[in-house]
């Protein structure tokens, strides 16, 4: 199995924020099986999911450009 990563994601813009959060939010749901994980409160937000699988990692990415995925150091 993969070695899951933390990562945190924004959007570049808020029209990207209202168009990709959805499924956005799906996939990593469905990685994780966890529909609720800390965000703070700007616009567009940015968040902290459980740790992911590199293969969501991906997907989050190649999603859209204007989806911004780093992961996070330890």
């Amino acid at each position: 199995m993969s070695e899951r990563k933390r990562i945190y994601y924004t959007y570049k813009t808020i029209e990207a924020y209202e168009k990709y959060d959805d499924q956005v939010r799906k996939i990593i749901t469905e990685d994780t099986k966890r529909e609720v994980w800390i965000c703070n409160r700007a616009l567009p937000p940015t968040c902290y999911p459980p740790e992911v699988s590199p293969d969501t990692i991906k997907k989050l990415k190649d999603l859209s450009d204007d989806i911004v995925v780093k992961e996070l150091e330890e």
